[in-house]
Order: structure tokens, then C-alpha cells, then sequence
């Protein structure tokens, strides 16, 4: 039975480890943190199949100032930190041109598409029924400006056969009537669905694959080391050695890939999220607000607050002007929030064309990646570890994968 090893616990790790187990590999999850609690702990919850739309956009470059110095906008950047690495802003932007984000819409479109399938495949064998709602999600523009800005992605979807309906204010107000009166009008992502919990799906997930036989190793990587015939972790003091290893430590994963000599511009976008008290159900579905770019959503414990994207690394603390940004507009669109449970801040793997990296070494083809996924890691996990498991096996995944390839950089 070949050893696989998998570094990294989050959801991409969880389901690739579980669909590795089940074609019978003997399995080896490491982390030196609880399986499933950080980036995909904290997120908008959304199984989000309809954001085929990059953040790379035509016209980026020129809405950046006025993005930035918008008080209570989506984007904030640290600038020393963009300084010191100018050369991954620069392919950020080279992505922007209009025939480019074109080609990274459509190969989103191409994973998003098997998205729900693959989950499907794995809670079909687990129930996480209680965590998974259908009520569709929504996205509210602020003003009519913003809604006409939005064409651009409209026209994304369109062309990809995404489908969206667009809402009147009042058709708003019927499906969501706590909002308080400050959108212009809205959106509905057709047939999209959330989960309440994503920490008790991630959970229920790692719990059937070491029930399975599966093998976790809480604890950090310090070196790996190249063989012809095997990869030689060492962990601490233990030295093991395995047929195959999975990188997917989402923003860490260059740090890991730095070990077997190999260099990827990785950058990390932070996001936040706020977890306020709720005495009653405020709104039924996640609820996306344009001119912040978070979603509020009604999870099992409160309402969350989740979003908005930070460039500034990963070591920088967390922001404590994001989270009040996101708390003084959260509280403009539903004013009976309570206080204040508790605050998050995770970090997005993303690199500049905004796809995954998905594919083998280019150095060893016994060393697999799939790390990258920006603000789809939620939605992508199983897909994509449906993907690693036929990479494993030597097959050919019936998704093409050659825009996730790591030779592409």
C-alpha cells in the first residue's frame, strides 16, 4: 500500500485525504493546527460556484485610488508591503487585461462546474445535512453606480452560463425585511447554497477518514528531501519517508514548496470576520454587501460578518480598523445586531492570475500541489481533492487541468 502524505489540514487537505483514503492509499494528514480551523474556519460560508468572476478585472489599475481611499471600501493595501514586493503586483496586474481575465473566467468555470458534484459524492456517505442550507445567496449594491459597474462581471457570468437574477429593491425587501433601507437594488446567485458550520463539516469529514485508518500527525514540517523513489519528511526529530506528498497549507504552502527547491509567487489576502449575538434570525441567506465587500451570514452560534480583502502578508497583525470598518457597516445594514462574540483574521492563499496551482511537481512527480485557491478554497476542497486523487492513482481527472498546472509561473 503506498504512503501518502498530506501537509496541510484545511478543507482542500481534509478532502483530498478522505478521497485518497477511500481508493485505499495509506494516508498521513500533518499540521500543527486543529484540522479545519483556520482560513477554512473563518469564511463567508458560501458554496460559491457562481464566482467564476476574478479579482483581476480590466480597468483594476485605474479604480485603485479611489478604491483605497475609499474609508469603508473592500481593498486596503499595505504599501511597504506592495513595495518590497512590486514583482507579484505587477504579473497581478499583467491579469487584468480584458482577452486574460476572459481566459482565468472561463478555466474558474471549468473547476466551479464540478464544485457541488464532488461534495455531493463525499456527504452522500456523510450526513451534514443540519449544516448546509439552500436558501440562495444575495448580493446588494449600494448605489445604482455600483450596480452599473457590475456589468462587467454580469457579462462574465453570461457568457460563462452562470446564472443570476437580478432583484428590484422591493423584491429585496420581500426576501430579506430586516434590511434596513440603504441598497439600491440586488442580485440572486441561482441555485447557490451555504453551510451554518463549516468547521463541524471539516470535522465530521477528518473524523470519517480516521475512522477509515487515516493517520494525523499534529505537528510542524521542518525539512523535506528529495529521493528518487520516495519524499523524506522530517517532523521534530522523526524522519519519514513516503511514496507521495500533497502540498495544500493554503498561504504557507510556498514555505513547504521553498524545501524541495521550488519558488511560486504566492501572496496572502487577509480577511476578517465578526461574530455578533443575535437574539433571533435576522436573514435567511448569506447577504453580500457592495460598497464593503463582506457577506453577513446567519450561522449556528450568531451572525457573521466575514470579508473584505487585506494586501499585507503574512506576519503583519490583524487590522483593528478592518474590523471596525466591517462592524460600523455591518450594524448600517442590519442595525438589531447585538454585540460583539468575537473577531477572526485568516489569510488567502492567492497567486497573481487568481487560479489554484493544481498539478505535479515540476521537480518531482511524486510531490503534488493544490494550494492557491484564493476566495474559493471553501467551495473548491472537494473538487479539488477529487482532482489529487486521480493525479495519485496515475489517471487523467475528467476536468482539464492544464490552466492549474505549477509549470505556468
Amino acid at each position: 500500500m503506498k504512503k501518502v502524505a498530506i501537509v496541510g489540514a484545511g478543507i482542500v487537505g481534509i478532502c483530498s485525504a478522505y478521497f485518497l483514503k477511500k481508493s485505499g492509499f495509506d494516508v498521513t494528514v500533518i499540521d500543527k493546527e486543529e484540522p479545519g480551523s483556520m482560513t477554512s474556519f473563518g469564511h463567508a460560508c458560501s458554496f460559491a460556484d457562481y464566482a467564476n468572476v476574478p479579482i483581476n478585472y480590466p480597468g483594476l489599475i485605474w479604480d485603485l485610488p479611489s478604491m483605497l481611499l475609499k474609508k469603508d471600501g473592500p481593498l486596503t493595501v499595505d504599501f511597504f508591503y506592495i513595495l518590497k514586493n512590486l514583482p507579484w503586483a505587477i504579473k497581478f496586474l499583467r491579469n487584468c487585461k480584458k482577452d486574460k481575465v476572459d481566459e482565468i473566467a472561463s478555466s474558474l468555470t471549468n473547476i466551479l462546474k464540478h464544485s457541488h458534484l464532488s461534495y455531493d459524492e463525499i456527504f452522500k456517505d456523510i450526513n451534514v445535512s443540519q449544516f448546509i442550507s439552500n436558501e440562495e445567496n444575495l448580493y446588494l449594491f449600494d448605489t445604482k453606480k455600483s450596480f452599473d459597474d457590475y456589468d462587467y462581471a454580469n457579462k462574465i457570468r453570461e457568457k460563462n452560463n452562470v446564472k443570476v437574477r437580478n432583484l428590484t429593491k422591493d423584491e429585496v425587501k420581500e426576501l430579506e425585511p430586516n434590511i434596513e433601507d440603504v441598497y439600491y437594488s440586488g442580485q440572486l446567485f441561482k441555485g447557490s447554497k451555504h453551510t451554518t458550520n463549516p468547521l463541524a463539516i471539516s470535522q465530521k469529514i477528518f473524523k470519517v477518514f480516521l475512522e477509515l485508518g487515516g493517520k494525523y500527525i499534529k505537528k510542524n514540517v521542518k525539512n523535506i528531501i528529495n529521493r528518487n523513489e520516495n519524499i523524506e519528511i522530517i517532523i521534530e526529530n522523526n524522519n519519514i519517508y513516503f511514496d507521495k506528498l500533497i502540498i495544500c497549507a493554503g498561504a504557507w504552502s510556498n514555505q513547504i514548496a521553498n524545501m524541495i527547491g521550488e519558488n511560486f509567487p504566492l501572496d496572502t489576502e487577509r480577511g476578517y470576520h465578526i461574530l455578533f449575538e443575535t437574539s433571533e434570525r435576522l436573514i435567511k441567506r448569506p447577504v453580500a454587501w457592495s460598497e464593503s465587500g463582506f457577506y453577513l451570514i446567519q450561522v449556528h452560534n450568531g451572525l457573521r460578518a466575514a470579508g473584505t480583502v487585506e494586501i499585507a502578508g503574512l506576519n503583519k497583525p490583524p487590522n483593528m480598523k478592518r474590523i471596525k470598518m466591517i462592524e460600523r457597516q455591518s450594524r448600517k445594514v442590519l442595525p438589531q445586531l447585538g454585540k460583539i462574540k468575537s473577531t477572526w483574521m485568516g489569510r488567502r492563499p492567492t497567486l497573481p492570475d487568481s487560479l489554484p496551482i493544481i498539478g505535479k511537481s515540476p521537480r518531482n512527480s511524486n510531490v503534488i500541489y493544490a494550494f492557491g485557491h484564493q476566495h474559493l478554497g471553501w467551495t473548491l476542497g472537494a473538487v479539488t481533492g477529487k482532482i489529487v486523487n486521480t493525479i495519485v492513482n496515475d489517471q487523467k481527472p475528467n476536468i482539464d487541468i492544464e490552466a492549474y498546472s505549477p509549470n505556468r509561473f
